[in-house]
Protein backbone atom coordinates (compact mmCIF):
# COMPACT_ATOMS: atom_id res chain seq x y z
CA UNK A 1 0.00 0.00 0.00
CA UNK A 2 1.49 3.63 -0.89
CA UNK A 3 2.34 5.73 2.14
CA UNK A 4 -0.07 8.22 1.04
CA UNK A 5 -2.90 6.00 1.08
CA UNK A 6 -2.06 4.57 4.18
CA UNK A 7 -1.89 7.87 5.90
CA UNK A 8 -5.17 9.23 4.37
CA UNK A 9 -7.05 6.42 5.65
CA UNK A 10 -5.60 6.94 9.00
CA UNK A 11 -6.93 10.55 9.07
CA UNK A 12 -10.08 9.02 7.36
CA UNK A 13 -10.80 6.23 9.74
CA UNK A 14 -8.93 8.06 13.19
CA UNK A 15 -10.46 6.96 16.42
CA UNK A 16 -12.07 10.32 17.22
CA UNK A 17 -14.42 9.62 14.46
CA UNK A 18 -15.28 6.74 14.75
CA UNK A 19 -18.27 7.11 17.60
CA UNK A 20 -19.44 9.70 14.96
CA UNK A 21 -19.72 7.08 12.42
CA UNK A 22 -21.33 4.62 14.52
CA UNK A 23 -23.90 6.98 15.40
CA UNK A 24 -24.28 7.92 12.00
CA UNK A 25 -25.09 4.62 10.74
CA UNK A 26 -27.13 3.61 13.43
CA UNK A 27 -29.24 6.49 13.05
CA UNK A 28 -29.80 6.51 9.30
CA UNK A 29 -29.26 3.76 7.62
CA UNK A 30 -30.91 1.49 10.10
CA UNK A 31 -34.23 0.93 10.78
CA UNK A 32 -35.00 -0.54 14.02
CA UNK A 33 -32.74 2.83 15.25
CA UNK A 34 -33.88 5.34 13.08
CA UNK A 35 -37.76 4.38 13.93
CA UNK A 36 -37.10 4.26 17.68
CA UNK A 37 -35.41 7.45 18.22
CA UNK A 38 -36.85 10.86 18.05
CA UNK A 39 -35.55 13.76 16.30
CA UNK A 40 -34.87 15.60 19.62
CA UNK A 41 -32.57 12.31 21.18
CA UNK A 42 -30.57 12.44 17.32
CA UNK A 43 -29.47 15.86 17.96
CA UNK A 44 -28.82 15.57 21.72
CA UNK A 45 -26.61 12.50 20.96
CA UNK A 46 -25.34 14.13 17.81
CA UNK A 47 -24.32 17.26 20.28
CA UNK A 48 -23.03 14.98 22.48
CA UNK A 49 -21.20 12.89 20.33
CA UNK A 50 -19.08 15.62 18.54
CA UNK A 51 -18.12 17.55 21.57
CA UNK A 52 -16.88 14.80 23.51
CA UNK A 53 -15.22 12.48 21.01
CA UNK A 54 -14.55 14.78 18.36
CA UNK A 55 -14.16 19.05 18.95
CA UNK A 56 -12.88 18.70 22.35
CA UNK A 57 -10.21 15.84 22.00
CA UNK A 58 -8.74 17.60 18.75
CA UNK A 59 -8.84 21.22 21.37
CA UNK A 60 -7.03 19.82 24.04
CA UNK A 61 -4.47 17.46 21.35
CA UNK A 62 -3.91 20.81 19.74
CA UNK A 63 -3.17 22.47 23.06
CA UNK A 64 -0.70 19.87 24.27
CA UNK A 65 1.23 20.18 20.40
CA UNK A 66 1.50 24.03 20.97
CA UNK A 67 2.75 23.65 25.14
CA UNK A 68 5.50 20.76 23.45
CA UNK A 69 3.71 18.11 25.71
CA UNK A 70 2.93 15.89 22.29
CA UNK A 71 5.18 16.55 19.52
CA UNK A 72 1.88 15.82 16.45
CA UNK A 73 -1.42 14.77 16.20
CA UNK A 74 0.15 11.08 15.66
CA UNK A 75 1.42 10.70 18.65
CA UNK A 76 4.01 8.19 17.53
CA UNK A 77 5.64 8.47 20.86
CA UNK A 78 4.54 6.27 23.84
CA UNK A 79 4.93 8.63 26.22
CA UNK A 80 3.00 11.07 24.57
CA UNK A 81 0.25 9.49 24.06
CA UNK A 82 -0.84 9.33 28.23
CA UNK A 83 -2.04 12.72 28.66
CA UNK A 84 -4.44 12.16 25.69
CA UNK A 85 -5.64 8.84 26.27
CA UNK A 86 -6.49 9.96 29.97
CA UNK A 87 -8.52 13.13 28.67
CA UNK A 88 -10.44 11.26 26.21
CA UNK A 89 -10.92 8.23 28.30
CA UNK A 90 -12.87 11.07 31.20
CA UNK A 91 -14.32 12.99 27.54
CA UNK A 92 -16.15 10.06 27.31
CA UNK A 93 -16.93 9.38 30.69
CA UNK A 94 -18.67 12.84 30.33
CA UNK A 95 -20.17 11.61 27.78
CA UNK A 96 -21.56 9.30 29.24
CA UNK A 97 -22.99 10.47 31.64
CA UNK A 98 -24.79 13.12 29.91
CA UNK A 99 -26.25 10.85 28.10
CA UNK A 100 -27.95 8.76 31.07
CA UNK A 101 -29.04 12.76 32.52
CA UNK A 102 -31.31 13.41 29.47
CA UNK A 103 -32.50 9.98 29.77
CA UNK A 104 -31.71 8.94 26.08
CA UNK A 105 -32.10 5.15 25.05
CA UNK A 106 -30.00 3.53 26.81
CA UNK A 107 -27.99 1.48 24.11
CA UNK A 108 -26.06 4.00 23.09
CA UNK A 109 -24.81 5.04 26.60
CA UNK A 110 -23.78 1.53 27.10
CA UNK A 111 -21.49 1.68 23.48
CA UNK A 112 -20.09 4.94 25.01
CA UNK A 113 -19.44 3.21 28.21
CA UNK A 114 -17.45 0.56 26.09
CA UNK A 115 -15.32 2.98 24.44
CA UNK A 116 -14.37 4.85 27.82
CA UNK A 117 -13.51 1.47 29.00
CA UNK A 118 -11.50 -0.01 25.77
CA UNK A 119 -9.50 3.72 26.13
CA UNK A 120 -8.93 2.85 29.96
CA UNK A 121 -7.50 -0.56 29.17
CA UNK A 122 -5.38 1.34 26.25
CA UNK A 123 -3.92 3.58 29.07
CA UNK A 124 -2.92 0.71 31.36
CA UNK A 125 -1.27 -0.83 28.72
CA UNK A 126 0.27 2.33 27.50
CA UNK A 127 2.43 2.48 30.40
CA UNK A 128 4.74 -0.82 29.17
CA UNK A 129 3.61 -0.99 25.61
CA UNK A 130 2.75 0.44 22.46
CA UNK A 131 -1.12 -0.80 21.59
CA UNK A 132 -2.54 0.67 18.23
CA UNK A 133 -5.58 3.18 18.93
CA UNK A 134 -6.78 2.99 15.72
CA UNK A 135 -7.44 -1.01 15.89
CA UNK A 136 -8.98 -0.26 19.16
CA UNK A 137 -11.46 2.38 17.51
CA UNK A 138 -12.46 -0.13 14.48
CA UNK A 139 -12.67 -2.89 16.47
CA UNK A 140 -15.09 -1.30 18.58
CA UNK A 141 -16.86 -0.22 15.79
CA UNK A 142 -17.01 -4.24 14.74
CA UNK A 143 -17.58 -4.96 17.69
CA UNK A 144 -20.69 -2.65 18.57
CA UNK A 145 -22.13 -3.89 15.23
CA UNK A 146 -21.70 -8.03 16.13
CA UNK A 147 -23.03 -6.89 20.08
CA UNK A 148 -26.04 -5.63 18.34
CA UNK A 149 -26.69 -7.94 16.06
CA UNK A 150 -26.17 -11.01 18.55
CA UNK A 151 -28.44 -9.19 21.56
CA UNK A 152 -30.70 -7.37 20.18
CA UNK A 153 -30.94 -9.34 16.94
CA UNK A 154 -30.84 -6.23 14.65
CA UNK A 155 -29.74 -7.18 11.18
CA UNK A 156 -26.48 -5.60 10.67
CA UNK A 157 -25.05 -8.67 8.30
CA UNK A 158 -23.72 -6.20 5.58
CA UNK A 159 -22.65 -3.26 8.53
CA UNK A 160 -19.96 -6.07 9.60
CA UNK A 161 -19.13 -7.10 6.58
CA UNK A 162 -18.30 -3.99 5.82
CA UNK A 163 -16.51 -2.88 9.17
CA UNK A 164 -14.49 -5.70 9.26
CA UNK A 165 -13.16 -4.93 5.66
CA UNK A 166 -12.30 -1.82 6.76
CA UNK A 167 -10.57 -2.92 9.72
CA UNK A 168 -8.45 -5.07 7.57
CA UNK A 169 -7.32 -1.91 5.57
CA UNK A 170 -6.70 0.31 8.36
CA UNK A 171 -4.72 -2.51 9.97
CA UNK A 172 -2.20 -2.71 6.90
CA UNK A 173 -2.48 1.18 6.40
CA UNK A 174 -0.96 1.57 9.57
CA UNK A 175 1.60 -1.64 9.32
CA UNK A 176 2.58 0.31 6.16
CA UNK A 177 3.13 3.20 7.84
CA UNK A 178 5.65 1.37 10.42
CA UNK A 179 3.26 2.69 13.46
CA UNK A 180 2.70 -0.53 14.64
CA UNK A 181 4.21 -4.60 14.77
CA UNK A 182 1.41 -6.68 13.62
CA UNK A 183 1.25 -8.14 17.28
CA UNK A 184 0.09 -4.72 18.81
CA UNK A 185 -2.63 -4.03 15.90
CA UNK A 186 -4.22 -7.77 16.06
CA UNK A 187 -4.45 -6.94 20.22
CA UNK A 188 -6.01 -3.31 19.62
CA UNK A 189 -8.70 -4.70 17.40
CA UNK A 190 -9.41 -7.21 19.89
CA UNK A 191 -9.58 -5.08 23.01
CA UNK A 192 -12.16 -2.61 21.20
CA UNK A 193 -14.14 -5.61 19.82
CA UNK A 194 -14.18 -7.25 23.29
CA UNK A 195 -14.84 -4.10 25.26
CA UNK A 196 -17.83 -3.05 22.99
CA UNK A 197 -19.49 -6.47 22.74
CA UNK A 198 -19.20 -7.63 26.37
CA UNK A 199 -20.70 -4.12 27.41
CA UNK A 200 -23.73 -4.45 24.70
CA UNK A 201 -24.30 -8.13 26.62
CA UNK A 202 -25.46 -6.59 30.36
Amino acid sequence: MNKTVAYFLSVVFHPVLIPTYTLYYLLNHNNYFSSTTSPAEKSALYSIILLNTFALPVLLSYLLIRKGWVKSFEMAGREERIVPFITNALLLLVAYFMMRSLMLPQIFNLIILGAAGAVVIAVIINFKWKISIHMIGIGGLVGTFFGLSTFLLVDLRMAILVSLLIAGILGTARLTLGSHTPRQIYFGFFVGFFCEYLVLSI
